[in-house]
C-alpha cells in the first residue's frame, strides 16, 4: 500500500521501530536487575558478620544505584527514539492545511458517524420497501491523536478504518496506516489519495441524530407507491435522513466508505483535502526531516 516515494521514509520508521523494541527489551532487564540488587541489598543487612556485612552494603549500594542510572537512560533513549517530524511549509501550503484540520474538528463533532461495510442490492417490491439497497454499518473511531511512532507539533486526523482493524493518520503530506496490532504500517502520499464527497438518504431504524436533517418518513412496509402496506400489522413509519458520506481510495487498495450525520462537515472536509492536494501538486513538496537522531543504547 506504501507510496512509492515513501519507500525510504517507511525504511527510517522501520528501523525505529526495531529500535524502541530493543529498548524495551533492555529496559525490562534493566529493572529486573535492580530487583535482584535490592534483594541483595536486604541479604547483605540481614548478614550477622559485620566488616562482610559493610562490605556487601556498600558494594549492592553501588550495584543498585548503577541499575537505576540503566534505567533512567535507556528510558530517555526510548523517548528519543520515536521520529519527530518536521514539515517545512510555505505559506500557500500551510493555509490549506490549516482548513484540513478545522474541517476535521468540525467533521468529529458529528453526532453519529459510521463506516459502511457492505451494501446489497434488494427486489424492494418483493420486500414490500422504498428502499433499493441495504447497508450494514459500523460506527466509526475517529479524531485528533498520533501514532506514537511519528511525533508531529498538531495532532494528526486519526481515522478508524479496515472495519476496524487499522487507523489511518492524516500528517501534512502522507497518510501513515498503522495496524491494530502495530504488526504493520503503510505510508500513502496525500496526493494520490482519491476522495470525494456525496450527499446520501438514508432511511434509518436507528436513533435519530441530533444533528441531522430530515427530508421525509416512509412506511416500513409499502406498496408500490409508497403508501402504507396495511397487511402489516406493526408497520411504522421511518425517517429518512440526509448524510453526508466520504469515499477514500488509494492506488495501494484503501478503500473506505464513511457516513456522517452532518452533512456540511464531510463536503467541508473533502473541499479542504481536494485544495491541499492543488496546492502540494503545484507547489514544491513538503520537505519531511527528522529533527532528533536515534540515540545509541546507555
Amino acid at each position: 500500500m506504501t507510496s512509492a516515494g515513501l519507500d525510504s521514509f517507511k525504511k527510517l520508521l522501520l528501523a525505529t521501530r526495531e529500535r524502541e523494541r530493543e529498548i524495551r527489551s533492555d529496559v525490562t532487564k534493566a529493572k529486573w536487575q535492580v530487583a535482584f540488587s535490592w534483594a541483595a541489598r536486604a541479604l547483605a543487612w540481614s548478614t550477622l558478620a559485620p566488616a562482610v556485612s559493610k562490605s556487601l552494603r556498600t558494594s549492592v549500594n553501588t550495584a543498585v544505584a548503577a541499575r537505576r542510572a540503566d534505567v533512567t537512560t535507556l528510558k530517555e533513549n526510548l523517548a528519543a527514539s520515536h521520529i519527530s517530524v518536521s514539515f517545512d511549509m510555505e505559506t500557500a501550503v500551510a493555509g490549506p492545511h490549516r482548513r484540513m484540520l478545522e474541517a476535521f474538528d468540525k467533521l468529529s463533532m458529528s453526532n453519529r458517524s459510521w463506516a459502511l461495510q457492505t451494501s446489497q442490492q434488494i427486489d424492494h417490491v418483493k420486500a414490500r420497501s422504498v428502499a433499493r439497497v441495504v447497508v450494514s454499518r459500523r460506527a466509526l473511531t475517529i479524531g485528533r491523536r498520533s501514532d506514537p511512532l511519528v511525533n508531529t507539533n498538531d495532532l494528526p486526523l486519526a481515522i478508524g478504518i479496515q472495519n476496524g482493524q487499522a487507523t489511518a493518520f492524516f500528517y501534512p503530506g502522507f497518510i501513515l496506516v498503522v495496524s491494530a496490532g502495530k504488526a504493520d504500517f503503510a505510508l500513502i502520499d496525500i496526493t494520490e489519495l482519491e476522495i470525494a464527497y456525496s450527499r446520501t438518504e438514508f432511511t434509518e431504524t436507528e436513533a435519530i441524530p441530533s444533528d441531522a436533517t430530515m427530508a421525509r418518513k416512509v412506511w416500513a412496509k409499502s406498496n408500490k407507491n409508497g403508501t402504507r402496506d396495511k397487511r402489516f400489522k406493526d408497520n411504522r413509519e421511518l425517517p429518512v435522513m440526509i448524510y453526508g458520506e466520504i469515499n477514500l481510495k488509494s492506488p495501494g487498495g484503501m478503500g473506505e466508505a464513511l457516513m456522517f450525520s452532518r452533512d456540511d462537515a464531510p463536503r467541508e472536509f473533502v473541499t479542504a483535502v481536494v485544495e491541499l492536494q492543488r496546492v502540494l501538486k503545484s507547489e514544491p513538496r513538503l520537505r519531511v526531516g527528522t529533527t532528533r537522531d536515534l540515540i545509541s543504547k546507555g
